[in-house]
């Protein structure tokens, strides 16, 4: 499935270049296979050193626990070049729709597949299309390190587009990683803010609220 879009993108103000980007829906093994070498050729790019990111785990868990669940990763193309991954799984609980990491409950880390320099305006782009796409949504991204730049680029996004977000430490053991991240934000729906509301509750008594920057100390009023 191909969504395609051409758009100014803009973060805090400041205007990007006019790309044209074009956003590859992937449901099935079979589609994923075919973007292997790309995937990989990201990731050495940046000297991935996280696992559970790799091609190879990503493949693994679809075939196996990702069988049972809606498995939606998105590919951005850029032109005739595949430039990120967003693996996600996706559920519609009948009041809004929650987007995870895949590997939920099986994966430690997790971040998006895309290079560092493309970093935010991808993610710009890719929130915005499903938003649209899908209206209501409540994400729970686990798993993020500060170290990656995604917590900071997401950031950036949701005060750009006001949106609200808490973000949660989880204490894990970890092989030269830190603890990682837990950000829960959602679209302006009202179902969706208010199940965004229910699992800030909820994540509030299983990890560890981090202190609110002076920006998140904005816009992260509860509404």
């Amino acid at each position: 499935m191909f969504f395609q879009k051409k758009k100014q993108l803009h973060c805090n103000e400041t205007s990007q270049k006019d790309d044209y980007l074009e956003l590859i829906q992937i449901k099935t093994l079979k589609h994923l296979e075919v973007f292997e070498k790309e995937w990989n050729a990201i990731l050495e790019e940046n000297k991935n050193d996280n696992p559970f990111i790799e091609y190879a785990f990503i493949k693994s868990w679809w075939k196996s626990i990702g069988l049972q669940e809606k498995v939606e990763i998105y590919a951005v193309k850029e032109h005739n070049r595949i430039i990120a991954f967003f693996p996600f799984q996706i559920k519609n609980n009948g009041f809004t729709y929650v987007i995870y990491f895949i590997g939920k409950n099986e994966a430690s880390y997790m971040d998006f597949i895309v290079k560092k320099v493309d970093l935010k305006r991808v993610i710009m782009f890719t929130l915005d299309e499903l938003t649209k796409l899908k209206k209501s949504i409540v994400f729970y991204l686990h798993g993020l390190l500060e170290s990656s730049g995604t917590i900071g680029s997401l950031s950036e996004y949701l005060i750009a587009r006001n949106l609200k977000v808490r973000n949660y430490r989880t204490d894990l053991p970890s092989f030269e990683f830190e603890n990682p991240r837990i950000m829960i934000f959602s679209t302006n729906m009202i179902k969706a803010k208010m199940y965004r509301n229910f699992l800030w509750i909820k994540e509030w008594g299983l990890s560890k609220r981090l202190p609110k920057s002076n920006m998140e100390d904005k816009y992260n009023k509860v509404d």
